[in-house]
């Protein structure tokens, strides 16, 4: 409020003085205008006369009683009009100095702001990671999902696969195999496997684990015409109550069927980027609806994890 305030008496001053320099060059013309006219003898409005002789004599009072005035009084029109010239070169100057010390003003007052911006920034940004850094476990959910290829010609012969005892057996296995010693908690729910970990710095070494283990045993069960899968997301809890919230929350990621990849929302990137930048890169899948509910869009930019 007090820079616009001073930047606006700049404002006011500039204006000020255009006024006055075009008072003054109007004066200049005008006295120049008159000169000519008197030189020719031509008659002239008496208020003009007195006007004119009036802001004559206000210039040379300091010698209008004397004889310089009465020798040099034909030419005293066109030495009124030199002086209001001059006064409006200087007035010009002054508008240039104003405009250029409030251009000077400006500069300083955009380079204030913008340190000060960069240190609220900085500060934001310290306490944004500081936010961050509250998340202290990390949820992972992994369902399997396997899908017989049934083709009419070979029905007949084709082995029929019960796909979800399959995948289920595939959970459980996956569910063993993966013993990582910063694992807090593990089990099924909701259709799916989840492992809660207590140690995000560590969760690269995890997720490893799980992808590797994940993928020996899928492949263990592979055959012709089926294939098997799976749909996996990740998030960062700030402490372990909230397992149930984010549970939910992972089941919907789940529900997009994101096949073979570690899928992310923007909190879990902001993390890893702020806090652990050499950690993961991130393949951008797009915008989903995570809302819940197809009428109430609330879309949200998912990633993928890419090892670095």
């Amino acid at each position: 409020m007090f820079f616009k305030s001073f930047d606006k008496i700049f404002d006011d001053i500039k204006h000020i003085i255009s006024i006055v320099s075009f008072v003054f060059i109007s004066m200049a013309i005008l006295m120049l205008l008159y000169w000519f006219a008197f030189c020719a003898k031509l008659s002239m409005p008496s208020w003009l006369n007195s006007f004119v002789w009036a802001v004559i004599d206000f210039f040379a009072q300091s010698f209008k009683n004397t004889p310089s005035y009465r020798e040099n009084i034909e030419i005293l029109p066109v030495l009124t009009s030199v002086i209001f010239g001059v006064l409006t070169y200087i007035a010009n100057c002054l508008l240039v100095f104003f405009d250029n010390y409030q251009k000077s003003y400006r500069k300083s007052v955009d380079n204030y702001k913008e340190k000060l911006a960069k240190t609220i920034n900085k500060e934001l940004h310290k306490d944004f990671v500081n936010e961050l850094k509250k998340n202290t476990y990390m949820l992972v959910k992994i369902k399997v999902v396997a899908e017989q290829h049934v083709s009419y010609l070979t029905a007949m012969t084709d082995t029929e696969v019960n796909s979800r005892e399959l995948e289920k057996e595939i959970e459980k296995l996956i569910l063993e195999s993966v013993q990582s010693n910063i694992v807090y908690k593990k089990g099924e729910a909701d259709g799916s496997v989840y492992f809660v970990i207590s140690s995000i710095k560590d969760s690269k070494e995890f997720l490893t684990e799980l992808v590797e283990q994940s993928s020996k045993l899928i492949k263990n069960y592979l055959r012709p015409k089926l294939k098997i899968g799976f749909y996996c997301g990740a998030a960062l809890l700030n402490k372990i109550e909230d397992i149930d919230s984010k549970a939910v929350y992972l089941n919907r990621i789940i529900d997009l069927k994101i096949p073979n990849k570690i899928v992310v929302t923007p909190r879990f990137k902001l993390y890893f980027d702020n806090i652990q930048p050499n950690a993961y890169n991130f393949l951008v899948l797009g915008e989903y609806n995570l809302s819940g509910n197809p009428e109430n869009r609330q879309d949200t930019m998912l990633y993928a994890l890419q090892r670095k």
